[in-house]
């Protein structure tokens, strides 16, 4: 899938969300609150379930594929096992001419054909052992073949050694057939790529294969989609209604705190969400990981599906529990108060058998004062940029820092939790401790935002100019002139159209596509070491590539980056806490739910929703090499520009965060007599109570 594709089905989660989070606020608020929220979080967890299955809905299963062609060139000709052979005629067998090099083969094609019998041949070496693993069959042969060649077109010497060698390879493949196919296919579903045009003839074969079986990523987009739309419908439920469930229940001044720590407790699920993510990411996703590839390749795809069946089950508990949410004592002035108090004191003075039409009309009411409160307003436009700009941000910031710095997948989620998420959660504490401290109230706590968000985009601007040219990137710079075209001259005959990105380097460092554009006929594995060795590389120095090879030099620059995002995470916690009680105090507090709903859909419709399709376009832009679909359209990026990619994605949440800067502003500007620290005065304090106390003694738990 392109970025684009991706960031859509990512926003599903936002369709559910928004039509609903105005309602369940509302109406869920006059009901059992820890009710609503266990409902809201047992769907979750169902969902969470459902994201695992396309892995076993949609199984890479083994394709049956058509290998009579394949066979066809297997089978010597009559020409070629006759006793009087010419060169010519031995070098015409398919796999005979995939391991020769192109200068090798017209050299000794030019030669004279010479006709005296072939004889026994009695090799130097010995077939590999079964630790050591060759992809091409016979090499040890042909590797000797290779030597009698070089000494026939260097010294002159006779063609008899060199006949009676590739006579002996093609003998063995008479009654080889079928194992020969195996291996070929084996080198054909490897994840790396190299030259040989029968190898990747039979590729080619099996991708068409694959197309027939499975025409589009439709389906399984489809199942991530519902999956993440109905995660939507239940996450509305448990902020909307548990914050005025904990204003209820907790006194006013100790509120900042309770905040901190209920946020810094809410960051602790992306800090094992991504723990757990490393974890999974570091067995591959059918956990039997081909040979060659390990954890650090770009191409690995980790056990994402482990995650959500893990998250999904344990989470079903607590939700459940939540059904039985202990009231306390029935008429007790210590009963914890599941019902929203104004809301049951705002019941009493009205009917009780109002028309669907008159509560809509009620409802109507609520949101228009809702809506006309200035300090609300520029509240919620400020965390609508705030969304628009981190959420984008977040999704793709692994892909950035896997392709820009070449960090493996496991390792990004792994540091992200201890650098960002975790300075988040911390800064979240400090922000409810400092609010309580120094007792922020009114203006003083929307220049406290403002400030924070001011400093955000100041290190965020930094980001800009902390760039490094990754293996990856290297590849992409290395062939700006030939157009990002890696088809040279030397690799023309190896047919690597299908080849995936296999990043390779040679001993000088240069990068390469894949060993097939590196011309690369022979790849062997020594013992148990995923490193493999190609050899026989007519592109690269020294003839052999290897990642081995491949230095990682942006250790530095990541090192750089990731001291600018612990302290732009805590600084961006530190407002999370002011902000909230900004937006909480400056409505009336029977609308608080209401208030609360209003700003999830807002920031859902125009925050979480647009923005990963936003950024996923504009990362789209920077791609400078695709992968190609079945169907020919583009797929995923192979290739991005690096300076293109690392400034247009800084660029683009610096200016939405400098546009929330200024709604910082606007709040500031109007919160001079906003009061959200001091505790009621005592009459409404006590009427509220009493009122409570009343409704819990005649009313069971809905």
């Amino acid at each position: 899938m392109s970025s684009k594709t991706s960031g859509f089905m990512i926003s599903a989660s936002d369709f559910g969300y928004i039509p609903c989070v105005v309602f369940i606020a509302h109406f869920g608020s006059k009901g059992n609150r820890a009710r609503w929220i266990g409902a809201g979080a047992i769907l979750v967890s169902i969902t969470y379930l459902m994201l695992a299955t396309p892995n076993f809905l949609f199984p890479q299963g083994h394709h049956d594929i058509n290998t009579t062609a394949v066979a066809a060139q297997l089978k010597p000709t009559t020409a070629q096992l006759a006793s009087n052979s010419t060169l010519r005629e031995l070098l015409s067998y398919q796999l005979i001419r995939d391991r020769m090099s192109q200068d090798t083969y017209m050299s000794l094609m030019k030669l004279d054909d010479e006709t005296t019998p072939i004889e026994d041949y009695h090799p130097i070496g010995k077939p590999p052992s079964s630790n050591n693993t060759s992809y091409t069959i016979d090499g040890w042969l042909i590797d000797e073949a290779i030597i009698e060649a070089d000494k026939v077109i260097n010294n002159g010497t006779s063609q008899n050694n060199l006949r009676n060698s590739l006579a002996m390879f093609i003998r063995r493949r008479v009654n080889s057939s079928e194992k020969d196919i195996k291996k070929i296919r084996i080198s054909a579903a490897a994840p790396f790529t190299f030259c040989g045009t029968l190898t990747n003839s039979l590729r080619s074969i099996i991708k068409d294969s694959k197309c027939e079986e499975q025409s589009s990523n439709n389906y399984p987009f489809m199942v991530f989609f519902f999956s993440l739309f109905f995660l939507g419908i239940g996450r509305t439920v448990p902020w909307s209604l548990g914050v005025p469930l904990l204003d209820d229940n907790i006194k006013k001044k100790s509120l900042p705190a309770y905040f901190g720590a209920i946020s810094s407790i809410r960051v602790l699920g992306p800090i094992c969400g991504y723990m757990i993510g490393s974890f999974c990411n570091k067995f591959y996703y059918t956990l039997n990981p081909p040979n060659g590839l390990t954890p650090a390749d770009p191409t690995w795809i980790g056990a994402w599906w482990i995650g959500f069946l893990f998250i999904g089950t344990i989470a079903l508990f607590p939700s459940t529990l939540l059904f039985f949410f202990p009231q306390g004592k029935q008429g007790s002035s210590s009963a914890v108060q599941l019902h929203d108090v104004h809301k049951e004191k705002l019941k009493k003075t009205v009917d009780e058998d109002r028309t669907i039409k008159m509560k809509l009309k009620d409802f109507g009411k609520s949101v228009k004062s809702v809506l006309s409160t200035k300090i609300y307003i520029g509240s919620v436009l400020g965390r609508v940029c705030d969304i628009l700009a981190f959420k984008g941000y977040i999704v793709f910031l692994p892909k950035y820092l896997e392709n820009h710095f070449g960090i493996p997948q496991y390792l990004v989620h792994r540091y992200m939790a201890m650098f960002g998420v975790f300075g988040f959660g911390l800064g979240a504490a400090t922000g409810g401790w400092v609010t309580k401290k120094l007792k922020l109230n009114g203006r003083r706590a929307a220049m406290f935002v403002m400030l924070m968000s001011t400093v955000n985009v100041c290190l965020y601007s930094a980001k800009m100019f902390i760039g490094c040219d990754s293996i990856v990137n290297s590849i992409g710079l290395n062939n700006r002139e030939t157009n990002y075209n890696f088809t040279r001259v030397c690799n023309s005959e190896c047919a690597c159209e299908n080849a995936r990105l296999y990043p390779v380097c040679d001993p000088t460092g240069y990068a390469y596509f894949s060993p097939c554009h590196a011309g690369c006929r022979e790849a062997k594995q020594y013992g148990s070491n995923p490193l493999l060795d190609f050899t026989s590389c007519e592109c690269a120095a020294g003839g052999v590539v290897s990642k081995k090879y491949c230095e990682n030099t942006c250790k530095t620059s990541t090192v750089v980056f990731f001291l600018t995002v612990l302290p732009g995470s805590f600084v961006a916690g530190l407002g999370v806490v002011p902000a909230m009680l900004i937006l909480l105090r400056s409505v009336p507090p029977e609308s608080r739910s209401l208030s609360l709903g209003l700003q999830g859909m807002a920031v859902s419709l125009f925050g979480t929703l647009p923005s990963p399709i936003i950024w996923g376009l504009v990362i789209d832009a920077a791609c400078l090499v695709w992968d190609k679909t079945c169907n020919g359209a583009r797929g995923a990026c192979a290739i991005y520009h690096p300076d293109r990619l690392r400034v247009w994605m800084h660029l683009l949440y610096v200016v939405i965060r400098t546009i929330a800067l200024f709604t910082d502003i606007y709040v500031w500007k109007h919160a001079k007599h906003l009061n959200i620290m001091d505790e009621p005065v005592s009459e409404e304090k006590d009427n509220i109570r009493r009122n409570s106390i009343k409704m819990q003694a005649v009313q069971p738990d809905q």
